[in-house]
């Protein structure tokens, strides 16, 4: 199921920047340790980070490197009304990735740190393969092949 647009034009703009998409992503990393370390200031302002991110750097300058392609190529997906979650590829990539950020999530505050370190890993592969999918489909929706 297609989902609408959830940001305005000068959000995705924004979150075009490589400095957003790269510290968002770690940001992942940062809730997991503020979750497995019982740190609940650090785990709000984690929180407070993530939901802020798309618009605290500034529009880029280029976006012909991958982490704005990748992002760019969410926005075209979501416009052209693709689902983000389903049985096709690359949506599975995202229907794998919350139930197992969930557990990894759970895993971290219950502190268990091999199944923590181990549900970080798989989760951030899966992420790099999506937001990999979204620069191959933005390339080739605007025909910019490498």
């Amino acid at each position: 199921m297609a989902i609408p647009d959830p940001m305005p034009d000068r959000a995705w703009s924004r979150h075009a920047n490589p400095y957003s998409g790269a510290t968002r992503m770690l940001a992942g990393a940062a809730l997991l340790w503020a979750l497995y370390r019982h740190a609940w200031l650090t785990l709000a302002a984690v929180i407070a980070f993530v939901a802020l991110n798309p618009v605290l750097f500034p529009e880029p300058d280029r976006t012909d490197n991958w982490l704005s392609e990748g992002v760019l190529g969410e926005r075209a997906w979501i416009a052209d009304g693709n689902p983000m979650f389903g049985t096709g590829y690359p949506e599975a990539l995202n229907a794998l990735n919350v139930p197992l950020y969930c557990y990894t999530l759970h895993s971290a505050y219950r502190q268990y740190p091999l199944r923590t370190v181990a549900g970080f890993v798989v989760t951030f592969a899966l992420k790099l393969l999506f937001v990999d999918e979204m620069a191959r489909y933005y390339r080739e929706r605007d025909g910019r092949v490498r």
